[in-house]
């Protein structure tokens, strides 16, 4: 899917992923705000703007960075100095090829 690996490397941020002392190498990925009409991911609930109040995050990210062997407490990074916890996440395929993964994350404070 050329067309969804240009959208991610057009749109996407500046992001890598840590766990265990690990660091994956720098990728393009979306991250954005996880607004009402993805309610149903979470708990059902949602505020008069639209964005659920817990600081969590729809993330869509290229098939390559492989979160299979992640565990609890692996990080996704961005440039701009955030970072996010994944809270649920999916390989997404067309016929048998993975082709983007699709997740849940929620802003850390550190």
């Amino acid at each position: 899917m050329k067309e969804l690996d240009k959208f991610i490397e057009n749109f996407g941020r500046d992001t890598f992923v840590t766990y265990n002392g690990w660091t994956s190498r720098r990728y393009r990925a979306v991250v954005e705000p996880l607004r009402y009409k993805n309610k149903m991911y979470l708990y059902g609930s949602y505020n008069e703007l639209g964005h659920y109040p817990e600081s969590f995050f729809l993330y869509i990210g290229p098939s390559y960075v492989n979160f299979d062997s992640l565990g609890d407490g692996a990080i996704i990074r961005t440039d701009d100095g955030k970072s996010y916890l994944i809270h649920h996440w999916e390989k997404v395929y067309i016929k048998d090829k993975p082709v983007y993964i699709w997740a849940v994350i929620k802003e850390r404070v550190e």
